[in-house]
């Protein structure tokens, strides 16, 4: 059956297929290996091969050349930017960076191979950066997370007053602002996103999607719905956000707590 496949080729997606199910024996040709392009390779065939792994190269590379625009926005030489110096100006999306994750593969490189202290200081330093520096910047995320969360909840109120207004469209902008209180931008985003698509089951994801673009941090996911369950998770599991904690804390201050106001004895 070997010989006859030689002498008769097909195609190569037969040839794999027979090959996968015969047996290997002693000097049989070894399996076709898959395509692993390299830097040399054009880039479209480099991007070709990402998109048939399922690989998001257009997110990764817009984060790329977001972070490279503030590196390069606050610091004259990127490339003898110190790991503190870059930590604290990408702040928690440093790892989007390709400069700060090849300082941080070289760190870890010599930490496990020579122990050296200096790359284990700057691996702890890198990785309390991402757990936060303190209790004040675990706050300040939590908070940050509470008000994604709660503008995700803002765009999907939009969006159905939208899908339920009628009339023209200064009509209906003006109706969905009287509904739900928003700004004209994101009553205009909406009918704009129901008139080109007016599929429900896409709401939740183009407001995902649309607070991420305002700067909003939120879970990635292989779907936008479980990104916002896990955000939701984590806002219910902050020690920062638990019900009533604020209302203790504004008691607990000298300055808003309630005092009794000393008047003066009047005299008889």
């Amino acid at each position: 059956m070997r010989m006859a496949l030689a002498e008769n080729p097909t195609g190569f997606a037969e040839r794999v297929a027979l090959t996968a199910i015969l047996p290997l024996r002693d000097g049989d040709p070894s399996p076709p290996s898959p395509f692993v392009p390299t830097e040399a390779q054009p880039p479209a065939d480099i991007l070709r091969c990402a998109e048939t792994l399922g690989i998001p190269w257009r997110r990764l590379l817009l984060a790329e050349i977001d972070t490279e625009q503030r590196l390069r926005r606050y610091v004259d030489r990127v490339d003898e930017c110190p790991l503190a110096s870059a930590l604290t100006i990408l702040s928690s999306s440093f790892l989007r960076s390709w400069r700060v994750r090849d300082r941080i593969e070289s760190l870890a490189c010599q930490a496990r191979g020579g122990s050296v202290r200096g790359a284990v200081r700057q691996l702890r330093m890198a990785f309390r950066r991402l757990l936060g520096t303190g209790e004040r910047d675990q706050a300040a995320f939590a908070q940050h997370l509470w008000f994604a969360y709660q503008r995700v909840l803002l765009l999907q109120r939009v969006s159905r007053a939208a899908a339920r207004s009628h009339g023209t469209m200064a009509e209906r902008l003006a109706l969905t602002c009287a509904r739900t209180g928003c700004a004209y931008d994101d009553a205009a985003w909406a009918l704009c996103r129901h008139d080109a698509s007016p599929r429900r089951g896409h709401r939740l994801e183009a407001a995902v999607q649309k607070v991420r673009e305002e700067g909003f941090w939120i879970p990635r996911a292989e779907s936008e719905a479980r990104a916002f369950d896990q955000l939701r998770r984590v806002i219910r599991s902050s020690p920062h956000l638990g019900p009533g904690r604020s209302s203790r804390r504004r008691c607990e201050s000298p300055i808003d707590a309630p005092r009794r106001v000393a008047l003066p004895v009047d005299a008889v």
